[in-house]
Order: C-alpha cells, then sequence, then structure tokens
C-alpha cells in the first residue's frame, strides 16, 4: 500500500537533485551516429512526447512508446482511439459507435491524459470509466499518434496515470527564399460494414518565413453492421465534422510562432445499448430507454512560441496560451415495453483557460535540466429539464450531470534531470508539485436535495527515477519507479448523471495515489528487433463505484485500494528486403477493494473493472518498392474475459449474460483475420483497400456497447495537388 501523500518516494528523488556528478560523460549515441548492424532503411524513429515535447530517438527513450503515422494511421481505422486498436497493453473500449475509450496498462478515461498538438484535453468534467471525449479529435486531421505508457505524473501532471496519448498535425514546410510553395490533398474513404462516407480537403501555402494550412472533415456513419449473426446494428450512426487551421511564423532557423484553431462537431451520437434498440447477442439484456442521443463540440485555440539552439537557462522551450472549450448535450426519453414515459435534456460546458511552460537547458555536469509550470482554468457550468412524454417540459433540476456553477483551478510547476553516469548507464528523476483548486458556487446537497456551496483544494508531490542502460547501439534496457496522482474531478465530487447507474455526490472523495514500477527493453539484431515490458502498479485510494443494490442501478463512490501488473511484447522479423513479420502481445491482471451490494456491503477483493483479456496480434508485411504497392495481412487473437469487477456483473447490456442468471459473467473471446493493401495509382494519388474481419465473426471488445464490424471492405483513396 502506498502512503498518502507518497513523501517517501519523494523525498528520495529529491536527494537526487542535491547530489552532484564528478565527471562529465559522453551522451547516449545520438540518431546521426554510425550503425553499422542497422539495416540502411531503417531510419532513426523520433519522438516528442517522452520528454514533454522535446525531440529524442524513440530507441534510447526510457520507457515504453509506441509511434503511428502516415499511411499506417489512416489504414488502421477510422477514429483516433480505435486507431490504438491491437497495441500492447491496450485494448478499445467502444461504449457507442462514436463514443471510444481506450483502456491503457488497465486504466481508461481520466486516467490517461490525451494532448492535442501538445495541449491537454482532460477536463474536469471528464466521467469516470470509459467515456467519449477522445472521439472529438479529428483522425484525418492528425499526422501523427504517440502513445507513452505508464504514469507520467511528472511531466503531465495529475491523470497521467495509465499512459499519455499525443495526437500531433503535420510539421510546416517553408518554401526555398523568394518562393511560394502551394498544395492541396484530398482523402476519401468509404465502408461498407461501417456503412459510412468521409471526405476530407486540405491546403496548405508558404513561403520562405510563413505558412498556412487548412483542412476540413466531413463523415457519415450509418448503422453498424455487425457479424453474421448479429447483421445490422440498429440505431447506431452519426454524423461528424472537423475544421482545422494553423499559421505559423519562422523567426529564424530554429524559432517559431504558431497560432491553431481546431472544432469538432458530433451530431446525435446515439448510445444504443441503453435503448430498445440493442441486441440480446450471447444472452445480453436489452434496455428499456426509447432513445438515448449525444451531441459534442469541441473548440482549441492556441498560441505557441518555441525555440531550440538557443543556450543559456532556456536553452529550448516552448511556451503555449491555449483555450480550450468542450459542449456537451444529452436528450433521452426513457420508457416501459416501448412505450415513452418522459425523459430529460441535460449538458455542460468547460471553458478551460491553459498557459504552459516547458524549458530545457544543460546542466555544469554534462546533464540536460527539464523544467516548467503548467496552469488551467476550468470555468464549468450545467443544466438539466425534464420533459413528459410528449416531449412537453415540466421541470429544471438544480444542476445537470454535474455542478451548475464551478470553477476548477489547476497550478503546477516540475523539474527533471538526465544525465550520462558513464558511456552506458543514464538517470533521470524527476518531480512535480501540483495544487488544484475547486470552488463550487451551485451544486445539489445529496442530503438535503438543496442548492449548495463549498470549496476543496488538494496538494501533491509527485516524483519518477528512472535509468537507462545502453548495452550498445542495438540493445538498450530500462526500469523505474513513477508516481501518478489524480485529484477528485468536478465531475466525481458533484455528479448526479445517468450514463449507466444513477450517481449520488460525494464531496469528501480522497486523491488517488499510484506507483508502478517497470523493466524494459528494445533492441535489433541483423534482421530481427524486439521490444518489451513488465510493470507492477500499487493502487491506493482509487475512486471506485460500487453497486448498492443487488440490481446494479444506483452506486456508491468511495476511495479504494489494489493493483494492476502486466506483461507486454513485441518481436520482428524480415525474411526478405521485402517481406517482415512482426507479433505483439499483452497480459495483465489486476484487483481493488469493492462493496458488496445491501444488505452486508461488506469490502472484498475483486478484479478491476473491465480487465483486458490476453491478446496478440500478428501482421505480415509484403513491400517489393518502398515507393510502390505493399500488402498486408493480419491476425488479431483475444482471449475470453470473464474476471469481472462487482459493477461488471451488473452491466449485462454491455458484458453478456450466457447462463441467463441476470449477472454478466463474461465477454467471449474471439480471432479476427485481415488483409490491407495500396496501390500508388498516379504519381500524386494513392488507392487503398481493406478487407477487415474475413471470417465475418461477431465479437465485441470487452466492456464495449455496440459489437464489432462484421466482414467490412474499405476504399480509400489519397490525392496530392
Amino acid at each position: 500500500m502506498i502512503a498518502s501523500p507518497p513523501i517517501l518516494f519523494s523525498s528520495l528523488v529529491a536527494l537526487w537533485f542535491g547530489a552532484t556528478a564528478t565527471v562529465a560523460q559522453e551522451p547516449a549515441p545520438s540518431g546521426n551516429d554510425q550503425e553499422p548492424d542497422r539495416p540502411a532503411a531503417q531510419l532513426p524513429e523520433y519522438v516528442v512526447t517522452g520528454r514533454g515535447g522535446f525531440e529524442q530517438e524513440r530507441f534510447y527513450a526510457p520507457s515504453s512508446i509506441r509511434v503511428l503515422q502516415g499511411t499506417e494511421l489512416k489504414a488502421r481505422s477510422r477514429t483516433m482511439s480505435e486507431a490504438l486498436t491491437g497495441l500492447p497493453s491496450v485494448h478499445v473500449q467502444k461504449t457507442a459507435y462514436g463514443q471510444s475509450s481506450p483502456y491503457i496498462r488497465g486504466l481508461t478515461g481520466y486516467h490517461n491524459v490525451l494532448l492535442v498538438d501538445g495541449v491537454r484535453l482532460n477536463h474536469a468534467a471528464m466521467r469516470s470509466g470509459p467515456n467519449q471525449y477522445w472521439s472529438t479529435v479529428d483522425m484525418y486531421g492528425i499526422n501523427r499518434l504517440e502513445l507513452l505508457s505508464g504514469p507520467q505524473g511528472v511531466l503531465y501532471g495529475s491523470q497521467a496515470v495509465g499512459g499519455v496519448v499525443q495526437a500531433l498535425s503535420a510539421d510546416p514546410r517553408f518554401a526555398a527564399e523568394g518562393q511560394t510553395l502551394a498544395n492541396g490533398r484530398f482523402y476519401g474513404r468509404w465502408s461498407s460494414a461501417e456503412s459510412s462516407y468521409t471526405g476530407r480537403l486540405e491546403g496548405e501555402i508558404a513561403n520562405e518565413d510563413w505558412n498556412l494550412q487548412i483542412g476540413q472533415t466531413i463523415a457519415a456513419y450509418g448503422d453498424l453492421r455487425g457479424g453474421k449473426e448479429v447483421g445490422t446494428q440498429n440505431e447506431t450512426g452519426y454524423d461528424f465534422a472537423g475544421t482545422d487551421l494553423k499559421l505559423t511564423r519562422r523567426m529564424g532557423d530554429d524559432a517559431r510562432i504558431t497560432l491553431g484553431f481546431q472544432r469538432v462537431k458530433m451530431d446525435d451520437v446515439p448510445r444504443t445499448h441503453k435503448t430498445i434498440h440493442g441486441i440480446d447477442w450471447n444472452g445480453l439484456d436489452i434496455e428499456s430507454e426509447i432513445y438515448r442521443n449525444h451531441d459534442q463540440t469541441r473548440e482549441l485555440a492556441y498560441l505557441r512560441t518555441e525555440w531550440e539552439g538557443s543556450g543559456g537557462w532556456a536553452d529550448a522551450g516552448a511556451i503555449t496560451l491555449s483555450f480550450h472549450r468542450h459542449d456537451e448535450t444529452r436528450d433521452r426519453m426513457k420508457g416501459t415495453g416501448g412505450v415513452a414515459t418522459g425523459g430529460d435534456f441535460q449538458g455542460f460546458d468547460v471553458d478551460d483557460l491553459g498557459l504552459t511552460a516547458r524549458l530545457e537547458t544543460d546542466g555544469a555536469w554534462g546533464d540536460r535540466w527539464a523544467y516548467g509550470i503548467e496552469m488551467h482554468r476550468e470555468d464549468i457550468g450545467s443544466f438539466k429539464r425534464k420533459y413528459d412524454a410528449n416531449r412537453v417540459f415540466t421541470s429544471t433540476e438544480i444542476q445537470g450531470p454535474l455542478a451548475a456553477d464551478a470553477t476548477y483551478t489547476t497550478l503546477a510547476a516540475y523539474l527533471q534531470d538526465e544525465i550520462q553516469l558513464n558511456d552506458q548507464w543514464s538517470l533521470i528523476a524527476g518531480l512535480r508539485a501540483e495544487r488544484i483548486e475547486v470552488d463550487v458556487d451551485r451544486a445539489e446537497d445529496p442530503d438535503t436535495g438543496n442548492p449548495t456551496a463549498f470549496e476543496r483544494d488538494y496538494d501533491s508531490i509527485v516524483g519518477s527515477l528512472r535509468t537507462l542502460y545502453t548495452v550498445n547501439t542495438n540493445q538498450v534496457w530500462y526500469g523505474g519507479l513513477s508516481q501518478g496522482f489524480r485529484a477528485p474531478s468536478l465531475y466525481d465530487l458533484t455528479s448526479l448523471d445517468e450514463t449507466s447507474v444513477a450517481e449520488s455526490p460525494d464531496f469528501d472523495l480522497e486523491p488517488e495515489h499510484f506507483l508502478q514500477a517497470e523493466i524494459g527493453g528494445r533492441g535489433r539484431h541483423g534482421d530481427w528487433h524486439w521490444e518489451g515490458a513488465v510493470y507492477n502498479t500499487w493502487i491506493s485510494d482509487m475512486i471506485v463505484r460500487n453497486p448498492e443494490a443487488a440490481a446494479g442501478n444506483q452506486v456508491l463512490k468511495e476511495n479504494s485500494d489494489g493493483w494492476i501488473r502486466g506483461v507486454e511484447a513485441l518481436v520482428g522479423y524480415s525474411w526478405t528486403d521485402e517481406w517482415s513479420t512482426e507479433l505483439s502481445a499483452s497480459w495483465m491482471d489486476g484487483e481493488s477493494d469493492q462493496r458488496l451490494p445491501q444488505p452486508g456491503a461488506q469490502r472484498v477483493r475483486r478484479p478491476i473493472t473491465r480487465l483486458m483479456p490476453l491478446q496478440a496480434t500478428l501482421t505480415t508485411v509484403y513491400q517489393p518498392d518502398p515507393q510502390g504497392w505493399w500488402a498486408e495481412a493480419y491476425v488479431w487473437a483475444v482471449d475470453n474475459q470473464d474476471d469481472l469487477s462487482l459493477r461488471d456483473e451488473r452491466d449485462d447490456s454491455r458484458i453478456p449474460d450466457r447462463d441467463g442468471d441476470g449477472f454478466a459473467n463474461g465477454t467471449p473471446g474471439y480471432t479476427i483475420v485481415g488483409l490491407r493493401s495500396g496501390w500508388p495509382v498516379a504519381e500524386q494519388a494513392l488507392l487503398t483497400v481493406a478487407l477487415e474481419n474475413v471470417g465475418d465473426v461477431d465479437y465485441r471488445v470487452h466492456g464495449s456497447g455496440v459489437n464489432g464490424p462484421g466482414l467490412n471492405l474499405i476504399f480509400g483513396l489519397d490525392i496530392r495537388f
């Protein structure tokens, strides 16, 4: 069990900053060093998320980090969250067709941080568990996706527990002196099982100092067709639109200023499994609501200045001023026996004003210091109105899904040092101090049902201590201890939402604390490459929702202890210059303290909610010409999952009740086979074709509210002009 607050580990990390190195050492090999054992086609891959926005070669990163980009990113799936499907220690739950939420090392929702061009998407109104907010990022406006697994509390603060995902737009290009660069791009996608059409148009114009990029995405998703038994899943489709703009001014060779804007709108996204349109596949329960539809809007504007190579106390840096607005509404009609009985219309909006400064400088002993500050002020409001079966409004509630009027303020500062101890060993130590202030002006008192106001504040100091051992330029090992911290969100404290169940506010929840130990490595030798990691996460005071009664339609929130451990591995082999194969696999287990329903309500230790089952992915690629056509075949295999939490057992509209006893008892495993290929049909045009789920298998990702697509033919056309 972790002490709360975790003073001991943070103090050990603090001792690092009081130590001095006696001799400066040579740095780890850079991406430009000669590596004779590396195949010529295997170029260095660089990432930015692992160092807080500053570039490093992925091979030498002291943590588990994955990258998806370019054609690979767009060919994998239709949404950003779904693009992570099949990656080690990740499973992507779908509450609805338009609501995907990745679990990373056993955690999802507000236990993971999503960055969009370096700006935090997380907000204090995020629901617990899987939620839809990651779906508000336009996949087709992304050029690169980075997944950094494990707690990242020092660099990214509260909520960065399971991992950090960063969605990055395309870097600007500048024309030669006296010239102008102008180009455009069209991308179209059609899918049979998704009944979807997607189109994106992009334009770019630049001279030697200025670059303007603009894009527009429009998508229409029809009702999703499942496998050969389920067929069409009615009332699952929705519409999507995304707009993005980025204006960049180059200030010399190593500095620039960027103004960015993004807007995403999702219309009438149905949460089908809560309605009469759900399915009874493998004993799933069909619920009684007539409809439940969500609208989502996300708008982001940011101004950033960044530089490198300036020397002094801020040799490299990025300062970002951002404004992030989130708007959500839900329209629901309840029913009995298919007859409407009345419903409600509710929503909230969040205005998040943020300022982030991230800086790096060289130390006196060959080390590299990183430091910065992060500030966010979130103004949050909500509403809820009830109506009768004829949609005539009957009453207005004190609040919507969370407090009606509140602010949530985050103030943080961090310091990290990376030093080479010798030619092979390096250490990275960091600390972060964070304060969160909650000021609620209007919320419903859970005891009296009347309006109330209150204030809360939470302080934390978290640390990280990691080491990297470079055996040679073709093999590295890393390990360390990293803390995570999450203060109760405004949703935790004040929620009255009825998403899957009814919740009551709890103004006295404690912050959550996490500590993860991890050992991993990666290597390459001749035609082989590999990487893997093992980890154990100790959990203290995690906020869990327990069913208050046997029916499970009301939950009690309380702090709980537990653990998660897992193994992830990947190995690849290049058979020839044209053929290559990659196999990845991951396993995890975990438990937390939970409370049995009334009567009794004893505390017991049960599996964590929606625990990822054992999974593996095998991919073989044939590419006779790096600039020509390519083909890919893959197998994605997932085991049964019958290790359920108490709340999972009562979630039988998402997890099957295969024995008919009224309780969910597990999600069946599945094996999905798919084919993909791409041809450059013209100098500036690429045609891609995919045949997914060749066996037309009926399957459901564990904990989801819809089944996955059945046999699915996908065409994509990418034209540049």
